[in-house]
């Protein structure tokens, strides 16, 4: 059996906390709400456990309820701030095919 050459392993990317979308392909920054956007792609609302307004533009903090035509987030009778608007979500990338190595610091292509 013929000896392998060892080569240096890559530095690990660490990404930050997201949010992934139904169906896997999309995600949203942490503390974000996934909702679909007017196009029927996922967009990410700036709040967390938001409710995503209808128009497929807007969302209001979790509690409260959209009045799109009113352009406010209303709680109960009294309390309404503006909507807030909803950015496109990133396609996810997923890397297939590799192996963390033992500090979760560096990846070698998996098989290696």
């Amino acid at each position: 059996i013929p000896v392998s050459k060892t080569i240096q392993a890559l530095k690990k990317i660490v990404q930050a906390k997201i949010v992934v979308c139904p169906g896997g392909q999309s995600e949203c920054p942490d503390g974000s709400t996934c909702c679909k956007l007017s196009s029927g792609q996922w967009g990410c609302c700036p709040l967390p456990q938001a409710v995503c307004c209808s128009d497929g533009e807007h969302c209001c903090p979790n509690g409260y309820t959209c009045d799109v035509e009113a352009g406010s987030c209303t709680k109960g009778d009294k309390t309404t701030i503006p909507l807030s608007t909803k950015i496109q979500a990133l396609k996810r990338i997923i890397k297939a095919n590799i192996v963390v190595c033992p500090d979760g610091e560096s990846e070698c292509p998996d098989g290696s």
